[in-house]
């Protein structure tokens, strides 16, 4: 059995305004693989928990959101293909992400199916102007991940299940992290 290869990588975006600070790092896990070689890991999947860890800084009310970039909007990047049998057009949403903050802030608190960065999955706020949320879920007030660890500091669990549909390869997407002044 030829294996299927998945590896991500991941790029952040920052918008600001002048004299603002606005800042997401990834503080741990920034390349990620997945390789599915036995049956069982093709039918129940891989999870890798609490993989990545990302953090925000901030001097004004924010915005983060997921989402991927590829080639193809909504389906991932095939580099090499092992055999013509199965499906070379893998979507996206087989990929699972879950963002948890120490102190539960995120609005998506389970494993959600990732998307386009076109229809981007916001953690934390939304494309409108949101009001100050100081805590709780959409916790986004000014501060940083190291005095404020509970509300601006982000675990990251992947969960990828991809069955026998797709054709074995090497494949890959960029996974974005995009934080945003909250206008």
């Amino acid at each position: 059995m030829r294996p299927l290869v998945v590896i991500l990588f991941f790029q952040l975006i920052f918008f600001w305004s002048s004299g603002q600070t606005l800042d997401l790092a990834i503080t741990k896990g920034s390349d990620l693989v997945f390789t599915f070689n036995t049956i069982r890991s093709y039918t129940t999947g891989a999870v890798l928990g609490n993989a990545s860890e990302v953090t925000v800084e901030s001097t004004v009310e924010w915005d983060l959101y997921i989402g991927t970039e590829t080639i193809v909007p909504g389906f991932w990047d095939l580099i090499q293909s092992y055999s013509d049998a199965g499906d070379d057009n893998v979507p996206v949403g087989i990929m699972e992400v879950r963002a948890n903050s120490p102190g539960l802030t995120s609005q998506e608190a389970t494993f959600f199916q990732l998307q386009d960065i076109g229809t981007p999955v916001f953690l934390i706020g939304s494309n409108g102007n949101d009001p100050t949320t100081g805590t709780g879920i959409g916790t986004n007030d000014p501060g940083d991940g190291t005095a404020d660890p509970f509300t601006h500091r982000f675990r990251i669990s992947y969960k990828l299940s991809p069955g026998f549909t797709y054709s074995p390869g090497i494949y890959t997407m960029t996974v974005l992290f995009t934080i945003a002044e909250d206008l």
